[in-house]
């Protein structure tokens, strides 16, 4: 990899925590935050829904890879995020790798592979759908990382966040029977992406998948979150999905380039997390 800078969006979020932490020994990594000011850590400041401050930002780094792993449920925060980005490293002179979701699939069980055109039927999947075509589109160099379910204890994920504010005394969380993913731990899945980033940039360039190890449904997910902080099992319930709801509801899709390339290969999750 280009010893310059690499420069990370949503680096205060769970994925950043761990890309912060699992990044390579001496590579210089700054910090792109928006609210959050992170402690020890170089780091310059851009809301990135404003193209002038996200340009300013990133030509202040001057890097040669920008890791845009910002997370935001909006369109603004996605689509028009991500064009500011790409636009930015392109006068900079900077590759993009974008994290994006197995949520641009469109959940009927058909295990999707690296080259499958997105087909998402929800908001979020098509927003960041049409953000990794941005990315692709911006440069030959361009890599875009889908990535299922992220789990981590310390700081803990989000569903673990909910669960434990019921068992501190919160009602119940509910948890869909009928939904399943490939969720993986959040570590390994840093550690793979610096693996990504360090190939040389014809290597690396294109799209990535990191699936889980197992398809799980968001209950079972959290049945294992439970038994493995000992907490009591009536702190989740199970539930099923509405009628009507868009939300994706078996997303599968395959690994096999990272497999070779970077040998990939996670954790199963009821066993470490």
């Amino acid at each position: 990899m280009d010893r310059r800078a690499v420069l990370l969006t949503g680096a205060s979020g769970l994925l950043g925590h761990w890309l912060l932490h699992r990044a390579p020994p001496g590579l210089d990594v700054v910090a792109l935050t928006h609210r959050r000011a992170l402690s020890g850590v170089p780091s310059v400041s851009a809301d990135l829904r404003d193209p002038a401050m996200v340009a300013a930002a990133v030509a202040s780094v001057a890097p040669a890879l920008v890791i845009h792993a910002a997370y935001a449920p909006d369109q603004a925060s996605i689509v028009d995020a991500t064009r500011h980005v790409v636009s930015a490293a392109a006068s900079a002179g900077a590759a993009v790798l974008y994290v994006s979701t197995d949520a641009v699939f469109g959940g009927d069980g058909v295990a999707r592979g690296e080259a499958s055109v997105p087909d998402a039927g929800w908001d979020y999947g098509r927003w960041k759908a049409a953000a990794e075509r941005i990315v692709l589109d911006g440069s030959e160099r361009a890599v875009v990382v889908r990535l299922p379910l992220l789990v981590s204890i310390d700081p803990d994920d989000h569903a673990l966040g909910r669960i434990r504010a019921s068992a501190d005394g919160g009602p119940p969380t509910r948890w869909f029977t009928d939904e399943f993913r490939r969720p993986a731990l959040a570590s390994e899945v840093a550690a793979a992406i610096w693996r990504i980033a360090g190939l040389p940039a014809d290597a690396r360039a294109g799209c990535w998948h990191l699936a889980g190890a197992e398809r799980l449904s968001r209950f079972e997910l959290a049945c294992h979150m439970v038994a493995r902080l000992q907490l009591p099992e009536a702190v989740i319930e199970p539930a099923t999905h509405p009628p009507g709801t868009d939300r994706p509801r078996d997303i599968a899709f395959t690994d096999a380039r990272a497999r070779a390339a970077i040998a990939w290969n996670p954790s199963p999750i009821r066993f470490l997390i």
